[in-house]
């Protein structure tokens, strides 16, 4: 490049000035629809991009800016006018089209303009429908939902725990196919939540074998035929001609007495009543062992019991 610029001799375009015209035909070749005219997009480069560059010496203005690079950017008005015009084109583009064109002003965009454009998109996509619909419309999609999904959807935020845990409804029903007699009184949500993620507990706690405790009790020495259990005792009848007495909370033998061959138990504190394979019911005395009514009459094992107690103990 020519130029009398300084002391009259030649010199190269400063490299802001090439870097100009290389960014407008570079936006030329790569996107054609941005043409309007001959030169076009390199003048809207070059208006974008002034710089003003300082030789060595002179005087006057130009040397009162010696050694520093100034960007004009391009007048507010011209820019508007350059925005529509980009719209419109972009608008008339197909879906393709317009995701290569975003594609490559991302690949063109630096920390500042990603940083802008992840923050614009987060509230362009992704929105709280639960925080701007009316709580009977959040209620109503709520009931569509599956107990399990609820769940989880109670742990996106503080905000969608609320409103779930808020809808009566929903869980009155998980409730109710978990087949709960549902009080129509209580309208506290909360309680029936509770109520439901209790009856889950016990039930996966079911499956897995935890939902109780186990003990072994060890003291007959044939199979065990009969069972009763009343206020924290456990009456056992064996095929060993024996009963037991047994105290739940400890695992001990209360009391062992030598019986006839048990179908059926039944016992308070002094008695125990047994019903038994030699088709007979018999009455005995826990403390002593003995027997003290005998019953005859059936044809076959006497397999069940139901006592009435009188007031004398009879």
């Amino acid at each position: 490049m020519r130029g009398g610029a300084g002391r009259g001799g030649d010199f190269q375009a400063p490299a802001p000035l090439l870097t100009c015209r290389a960014l407008a035909v570079f936006v030329s070749l790569q996107a054609p629809w941005l043409r309007s005219g001959p030169g076009r997009c390199e003048a809207l480069a070059a208006r974008a991009c002034l710089v003003a560059v300082n030789p060595a010496r002179g005087p006057g203005p130009r040397g009162a800016r010696s050694g520093k690079i100034f960007h004009n950017l391009m007048e507010r008005k011209d820019f508007e006018t350059w925005l529509d015009n980009i719209s419109v084109t972009f608008l008339s583009l197909t879906d393709l089209q317009k995701n290569e064109t975003l594609d490559h002003l991302i690949s063109l965009s630096g920390a500042v303009q990603l940083r802008h454009l992840s923050n614009n998109l987060e509230t362009l996509l992704k929105r709280d429908f639960l925080k701007l619909l009316p709580l009977e419309l959040s209620f109503y999609l709520l009931k569509w939902l599956d107990p399990q999904t609820l769940l989880t959807c109670c742990l996106v935020s503080k905000q969608w725990n609320k409103v779930i845990s808020a809808c009566t409804e929903v869980w009155q029903t998980a409730c109710k196919n978990l087949g709960w007699q549902i009080d129509d009184s209580v309208q506290d949500a909360l309680h029936w939540k509770k109520v439901y993620l209790k009856a889950i507990l016990r039930m996966k706690q079911l499956e897995d074998h935890e939902a109780f405790e186990t003990s072994s009790l060890i003291g007959h020495s044939a199979r065990v035929y009969a069972l009763y259990y009343k206020d924290g005792l456990l009456c056992t009848g064996s095929d060993d001609l024996s009963a037991k007495l047994w105290d739940v909370s400890t695992g001990q033998c209360v009391y062992g007495i030598q019986t006839h061959t048990c179908a059926a138990v039944k016992f308070d504190e002094q008695k125990l009543v047994t019903g038994s394979f030699d088709n007979t019911v018999a009455c005995w005395e826990w403390s002593s062992g003995a027997r003290t009514q005998h019953f005859r009459g059936h044809t076959g094992a006497a397999l069940a019991l139901k006592i009435l107690w009188c007031d004398g103990g009879s």
